[in-house]
């Protein structure tokens, strides 16, 4: 048969084999590239098309379409528009306060480029219920949320099947620690359980409340892979213990953002996790994430043999090409050796689409950004 690109991204997260693995770029933020990495591939490729910013504060961009048919990426991503009116101050160039009251400011280092949270509503003191109610709450029905949804639904359908990822950026604990502060928010996790989910039930509900109405924009329909997460391992473990604070406090608000996408849409779901999420994917499993991102090879616990062996009929795989040493530090044909070890391991009888682990960054040359996606067009199923 003749796959489109649509049936191959779907084959993978149904764990089917198609004529070659699925591959995704820039459809959501950790599988898109920084504007500096994108003029040097641009350039490489000898090609002049401006990119969409994708997430400002990152400073990540959306491939241009030129770029993604040169890659022959099978995804295509579409996300809520920018907040308007309202709580959203730009204090300079360098300072952005946004719609929770977080206030971000550009790092100051060699390429200035990511933006920190510095600041937020529930910084100092301590964390009350009182507090969190009087808060002056966005709204998940402001008209900017949707503008301009559905025209890019429509230009995506218009140039192809592709497989349309929606990006739901955000979630429970990454604005729960930039509105609190991460170490508060942290231990508030085992000293004030009850406010900190007071809160992570607020943000919860913007969350749900903004992901029904993009995907009544979007039209449900069109929409084949929901793409949302948080950050729950470091480089050498948990972030918070997996069975006595994730499973009792942030779980079932996961679990209610999950139902809340699966019920509006019949659609997968990808749950992006940096760094060792082995002891969290039964519970993700379990409230029915469909598939992982980043895979972050290089994290404890995460080697792609253990994650395909122990997951590999439950859970699908979304990244896994070494962003840490082989992307950014090899040669080309390191770069090529390493993503079809990774394809033979993880594609086997599917299950797994091809992209870097996270964003890819300014590091990484060019020339490696091809030798990856070009090895995945090229490389057979062992």
């Amino acid at each position: 048969m003749s796959w489109t690109h649509r049936q191959r991204v779907l084959a993978a997260l149904n764990h089917e084999e198609a004529d070659r693995v699925a591959i995704d770029f820039g459809s959501a933020g950790p599988t898109a590239i920084v504007a500096e990495a994108y003029d040097n591939l641009t350039q490489h490729l000898g090609l002049s098309q401006k990119a969409e910013i994708l997430q400002e504060l990152k400073v990540q961009v959306y491939p241009d379409e030129t770029v993604l048919r040169r890659f022959d990426v099978d995804t295509r991503g579409i996300q809520p528009g920018a907040y308007e009116n309202g709580h959203i101050q730009i204090v300079d160039d360098n300072t952005k306060i946004d719609e929770f009251g977080v206030t971000w400011q550009r790092t100051q280092g060699t390429q200035d480029i990511h933006f920190l949270h510095v600041d937020g509503p529930f910084h100092g003191g301590k964390l009350s219920i009182d507090a969190i109610e009087d808060f002056d709450w966005p709204t998940p029905d402001n008209p900017g949320v949707v503008k301009g949804v559905a025209e890019k639904v429509r230009a995506i359908k218009a140039a192809g099947d592709y497989a349309v990822v929606l990006y739901l950026p955000g979630g429970v604990i990454h604005r729960g620690y930039a509105m609190r502060g991460m170490e508060p928010f942290l231990k508030d996790l085992y000293k004030n359980p009850q406010a900190v989910c007071h809160l992570m039930d607020r943000l919860c509900d913007y969350w749900v409340g903004v992901a029904e109405n993009v995907i009544q924009a979007a039209g449900p329909e069109n929409i084949d892979v929901f793409f949302f997460g948080e950050d729950l391992g470091t480089q050498d473990g948990c972030m918070f213990d997996p069975e006595n604070i994730y499973a009792k406090l942030m779980k079932p608000r996961h679990r209610r953002m999950v139902e809340a996408v699966k019920g509006a849409a019949d659609a997968k779901v990808c749950f992006h996790c940096c760094g060792s999420a082995y002891r969290f994917l039964d519970h993700l499993i379990d409230i029915g994430v469909d598939a992982l991102n980043p895979v972050q090879v290089t994290a404890r616990n995460m080697e792609p043999e253990r994650l395909k062996g122990e997951f590999g009929d439950r859970l699908s795989f979304w990244g896994g090409i070494n962003s840490q040493r082989t992307l950014p530090y090899g040669t080309p044909e390191e770069v090529c050796a390493e993503t079809g070890r990774v394809i033979d391991i993880l594609g086997e009888g599917g299950g797994y689409v091809l992209n870097a682990v996270h964003a890819i960054q300014a590091e990484v040359p060019p020339a490696n950004v091809v030798a990856m996606f070009d090895t995945g067009t090229s490389h057979a199923y062992s």
